[in-house]
């Protein structure tokens, strides 16, 4: 009996099951030493239990910065879908929000870029906002670099010229310090603008600033980082947040929203 029980013991509390039901208070310190030997030795055998338990508890962890996020995306929501000064592809005017937080040398931003691509293609209903963060401009120049000069070109040339230039760059398939001036340059030409007339600017720094700020905020470490939302109004309930690459997820999720505000 005692070997099934002790499973059944520690599955319970590895579960995240409520301590106070789990009532020990009659064990004496000696059996108290003895059924945590015995746990112990169990778990030596059985290290499944400790990375089930892992596991949980990182989904728990992770379920509670969801909802941190979603709430303060939703106390956000002007700065996320409203603000003129961020670059973005699709009607102004759309019920349905897209804000993703990118880095041009992210890996995994270059990998989502082309399935983005996609969805502004399907979803021609709804805006697409980027806000350029450049979270790998400290360890690759080139980073902040391409993030001014998106601001700059969305700023001269509107969306279009911006939409090829972010198409552009992630399309030569170099990130992660692999990205270079030169290669930046080429494809805001390739956008129309004359890279020659290229300035730092205040504005486009103050947004940048910005960007990095809301990101903070939102509860995200790593890009891609990404919001499906209505763009005013919105509610706890419709509100999604997709991190990492997961283009399914966010097909999904511009689904469901659109459905819960039609």
């Amino acid at each position: 009996m005692k070997q099934v029980l002790i499973p059944i013991f520690i599955a319970l509390a590895l579960s995240g099951c409520d301590s106070n039901k789990l009532d020990l208070s009659n064990l004496n310190p000696e059996q108290k030493e003895q059924l945590g030997q015995i746990a112990s030795d169990y778990l030596v055998q059985h290290p499944e239990f400790l990375i089930q338990a892992s596991e949980k508890l990182n989904q728990k962890k992770q379920a509670a910065l969801d909802k941190q996020s979603i709430e303060t995306a939703k106390v956000m929501a002007t700065q996320l879908t409203q603000d003129a000064k961020t670059p973005f592809i699709g009607p102004k005017d759309a019920q349905v929000s897209v804000i993703e937080f990118f880095d041009y040398q992210c890996v995994f931003c270059s990998k989502i870029a082309p399935e983005v691509k996609q969805l502004i293609e399907e979803n021609a209903d709804v805006k697409f906002v980027f806000k350029e963060t450049p979270i790998f401009s400290r360890r690759w120049a080139p980073s902040g670099y391409a993030a001014q000069m998106g601001q700059w070109i969305f700023e001269q040339k509107g969306s279009k010229a911006y939409a090829t230039f972010h198409d552009n760059v992630f399309a030569t398939g170099k990130n992660e310090g692999k990205l270079t001036e030169t290669d930046i340059n080429t494809q805001a030409e390739k956008a129309g603008v004359l890279v020659a007339d290229f300035k730092l600017n205040d504005q486009g720094t103050d947004s940048i600033k910005a960007n990095f700020q809301l990101f903070s905020h939102l509860g995200f470490q790593g890009t891609p980082a990404l919001i499906v939302m209505p763009s005013a109004n919105p509610t706890i309930e419709n509100i999604k947040i997709i991190k990492g690459f997961d283009p399914e997820g966010l097909k999904a999720a511009i689904e469901e929203v659109k459905n819960k505000i039609s």
